[in-house]
């Protein structure tokens, strides 16, 4: 049987998709794109992806049902969790890069204290009007909220949805505390759903493992026969054989070793994929090594005998970003008029994309006509790297452990990219050795 927040839902959404059909000016600019999306949705493949998730929800039911953890009564339970955790984790599963990382994931979101605590307020949903009502409102603060994160002006009125809907939220905890005193639940068939809930997905770990495993090896294989050829039963078996099955091997077999697909015969298939896993310990070694310097070096002020500036926290990401910067000022130049910008700044460093705090120090310069310009960032260990240009598409680097003073093109301290050598924090690479 349907609970009121359940028939609330089936409303609003049953509400929803009449008004897009039905208003002319929705379903003008909303129905062609919803079509799309039934359209991508109902693909031959993910039809077949569902019709999977399908029967190791049925199979896993089944072996609940047998040793007493399922019974008819949770058929709804079955249906909403096939539909809501089930489908949802089998297409996030492709996105991991290792089986640990997958079965953390699960075990976090099927046990975790949200989920629980989605489990305890449904127990006691309020009536239907207050339910519609309640849902209504949730829905466009939600939206509200993701809207305001995406204007940088609108931070005051995103901690307001915050607020709102953290007191929605303890309004929903108080009524569901206060419902089931004075009206108990059946505890025993609340702890026989609760504990289905955390059966039917848990149980189907290996299923998600082996659908990302086949989804990844997939896209390697695709890839190999697009740039290479169509790789022979023998190679293919080898190949399989030296990724051991193990997802954290498959994830990281990158264009790198595309070589794999050359020759036809099995045992240089093999000692291919044991030089590909050899690399791969190498390169996770340096990379281990990369992160240790960081934290033995953080906070040692100066350069080594090569110029190199010791502590070197967060210099792959700024240089990233800066050379970003210097992509978009050329970009951008025709559109602002002949000139150089200096307002763009937040928008093109995009920090929380890139693991930085909203205050994320980059600064961009432009001289009175723009014409000229630089940007800058001081690294969390003191060091000034820059970047600018002067006459169209130049490129001059900076390197120091103060702000620039002079400009591209008119002051020493700035190395022209194409006719000097780079200055060495500049010359260094310092991405990830993976």
């Amino acid at each position: 049987m349907l609970t009121t927040r359940e028939i609330a839902s089936l409303m609003l959404i049953g509400t929803l998709v009449p008004t897009i059909l039905v208003v002319p000016k929705f379903r003008r600019h909303m129905a062609p794109s919803m079509r799309g999306v039934i359209e991508a949705a109902f693909a031959p493949k993910l039809v077949g992806v569902y019709i999977l998730v399908i029967a190791a929800s049925v199979a896993s039911t089944a072996i609940a049902w047998r040793i007493g953890l399922w019974e008819t009564n949770l058929l709804k339970d079955a249906i909403v969790l096939t539909g809501a955790v089930v489908l949802p984790m089998t297409a996030r599963s492709i996105s991991f890069k290792s089986g640990g990382e997958l079965t953390h994931s699960l075990v976090r979101d099927t046990i975790g204290l949200t989920a629980v605590l989605v489990f305890y307020l449904d127990a006691a949903p309020l009536p239907l009007a207050g339910e519609l009502t309640f849902q209504a409102l949730a829905t466009l603060l939600v939206l509200l909220q993701a809207a305001a994160r995406l204007q940088t002006d609108w931070s005051a009125a995103e901690r307001v949805f915050d607020a709102l809907l953290v007191v929605m939220g303890i309004f929903l905890l108080i009524w569901t505390r206060t419902s089931i005193i004075a009206s108990p639940p059946d505890w025993s068939e609340f702890f026989q759903s609760l504990f289905f809930s955390f059966w039917l997905p848990l149980s189907l770990l290996p299923f998600f493992y082996t659908f990302a495993f086949y989804a990844v090896a997939e896209t390697v294989l695709t890839r190999l026969q697009a740039i290479r050829k169509p790789l022979t039963l023998r190679r293919m078996l080898a190949f399989m054989i030296g990724t051991r099955l193990r997802l954290s091997l498959l994830a990281q077999f990158n264009g790198r070793y595309n070589s794999v697909a050359d020759g036809r015969r099995f045992r240089d298939g093999l000692r291919q994929m044991r030089d590909f896993r050899a690399d791969l310990k190498r390169r996770q070694s340096e990379e281990a090594k990369r992160l240790a310097s960081f934290e033995r070096n953080a906070g040692q002020s100066g350069v080594d005998e090569n110029g190199l500036h010791i502590d070197r926290r967060e210099f792959d990401v700024t240089k990233n970003r800066l050379n970003w910067i210097w992509t978009c000022q050329n970009g951008q130049y025709e559109r602002q008029g002949d000139r150089y910008w200096d307002h763009l700044t937040d928008l093109m460093v995009d920090a929380n994309r890139y693991g930085l705090s909203s205050d994320h120090g980059f600064v961009v310069e432009t001289t009175e006509h723009g014409q000229v310009w630089r940007a800058w960032r001081r690294t969390p260990g003191g060091a000034v790297l820059g970047t600018g240009g002067a006459e169209r598409r130049s490129q001059y680097y900076f390197q120091g452990d103060a702000a620039p003073t002079g400009w591209p093109g008119r002051s020493p301290e700035w190395a022209d990219a194409a006719r000097e050598d780079w200055p060495p924090d500049w010359n260094k690479d310092d991405g990830p050795r993976l």
